[in-house]
Parts: structure tokens; C-alpha cells; sequence
């Protein structure tokens, strides 16, 4: 280091030319960036533990896997549950006075646990389903787009069984079909009335698979809808950034 004026050598920690006495300008020092540690980032006395889980909830893992768990469970709670309603069923059967008014209510029981073990097979499905759900800006659209799906195909499958075994114990007993699945209540969807005849089964036939196409086509048109306005979602955050940088 030496002196502006007269070029004489100068200490580090001279504050004036021993030879003119021209005092020396000292450089201002550039300030070095200091990294912040990502602990400090996150916030003072956050626990790692915290810090694990909300990461894992903003991310989806926990709510995916937490509502994946919940399809499981209830696929074994309908298997239970139906038991249920089969024994109401088969109660009823025996009791009318002609076999094959039983022989159709056996038909009926035979139809609702087959649309049961259908119903949760396709909990187990969908279970697996949202869990493979890849990380994405939105954690709960696209699992209630599952959880659509999940219901429309639970309903048609029931209500295609109540309309498969309703006709079925029609033309064997001669009996609506009411008179054997009312007792259920709510565990199966409204029947539309019926008569006592071949015609009448075919009838409510042709009705219940109505209801079950009309209920799938509803919730699948919603669990759509969900995606298309999630992609909607999506296409206008890439246009907002692409547009920022232009318009700055």
C-alpha cells in the first residue's frame, strides 16, 4: 500500500504518510452475504419434528395416505356390514309361504353380496389410487376427484344389484320387490314402484340401471369437472409468470 501524494509505503494500519502526513483513505470493506442455516430459515425454536410434518402435510403424503387408510378400513366395514343386511334378507325369505318366492329372495341375497364385494373391491382400488398421487401444487382436488368416482361406482353397483335380484324375485314370487328390500331402509337406493308382474320386473330392471348409469355419469362428470378446473388452475399460474418478467 503507498501514498497517493508522495508514494511512500504505508502500514495496514496507518492512518496518515509518515513521510507528507497526508492522511489515508481507508476502502470500506464489501460486507460479505452470510448464509442463514436452513434451521434458523424455518423459524426460531421450530422443532424438527414440526418442521417433518407440516412439510408432509403441505406436500400431501399424510392427507393421501391418512384418506388411502380410511378406503381400506371402509372396504372391511362393508363386508361386515352387509352381513346385516343379508340376514334381514334371508330372514324374509323364509318366511313367505311359497319356495320360490324363498328362491327369489335367495337370488336377492346372492346379487347384494356379490355388488358388496365388488363395492369393496373398488374401495381397495381407489385406496391404492390416491396413493400413488404424485406431488402436485393441489393435495386435495385430485383426491376429491377419486373420492367422486369412488361414490358413483358405489351406487351404480348397488343399485344394478337391487334392480338385477328385484326382477329376478318378481318373476319367481309373483311380488313386488318392495316387499322384500324395503326393511333395509337406507342401505339401498330409492326403488321406483313396481308391480307383481313379468312385465313389472323387466320394468324395474330397465329402472334401476337407469338410476345406476345416470348416478355414475353425474359423479364422474364431477369428479372431471374438479380436474379440468385444477388444469384451469394450473395453465394460469404459467401464464402469470410468463407475463411477469414482460410486463416489468
Amino acid at each position: 500500500m503507498f501514498c497517493a501524494e508522495c508514494g511512500a509505503t504505508l502500514g495496514s494500519v496507518d492512518q496518515a504518510c509518515s513521510a507528507c502526513g497526508t492522511k489515508v483513505e481507508q476502502d470500506n470493506p464489501v460486507p460479505l452475504p452470510v448464509t442463514v442455516p436452513e434451521d434458523r430459515k424455518s423459524g426460531f425454536g421450530v422443532l424438527g419434528i414440526t418442521r417433518t410434518v407440516l412439510r408432509a402435510l403441505s406436500e400431501g403424503r399424510i392427507i393421501r395416505s391418512s384418506i388411502a387408510i380410511v378406503l381400506q378400513v371402509a372396504a372391511v366395514l362393508v363386508l361386515l356390514g352387509s352381513l346385516l343386511a343379508l340376514i334381514q334378507i334371508l330372514k324374509l325369505s323364509f318366511q313367505f309361504p311359497s319356495a320360490p318366492a324363498t328362491v327369489g329372495g335367495l337370488v336377492v341375497a346372492i346379487c347384494l353380496a356379490v355388488a358388496v364385494f365388488a363395492i369393496s373391491q373398488i374401495y381397495l382400488f381407489r385406496a391404492q389410487s390416491i396413493r400413488e398421487l404424485e406431488d402436485s401444487p393441489f393435495t386435495v382436488v385430485p383426491i376429491l376427484s377419486i373420492l367422486f368416482r369412488t361414490t358413483g361406482e358405489t351406487y351404480a353397483v348397488l343399485a344394478l344389484a337391487v334392480g338385477v335380484g328385484g326382477c329376478a324375485f318378481t318373476w319367481l314370487s309373483g311380488m313386488s320387490p318392495r316387499s322384500l328390500l324395503s326393511g333395509l331402509g337406507d342401505l339401498l337406493p330409492n326403488m321406483p314402484a313396481g308391480g307383481e308382474g313379468f312385465l313389472d320386473g323387466v320394468i324395474f330392471l330397465a329402472a334401476m340401471a337407469a338410476v345406476a348409469f345416470l348416478a355414475l355419469v353425474v359423479f364422474y362428470a364431477l369428479a372431471e369437472l374438479v380436474v379440468v378446473t385444477v388444469d384451469i388452475a394450473i395453465n394460469m399460474r404459467r401464464l402469470a409468470k410468463r407475463e411477469a418478467p414482460s410486463s416489468s
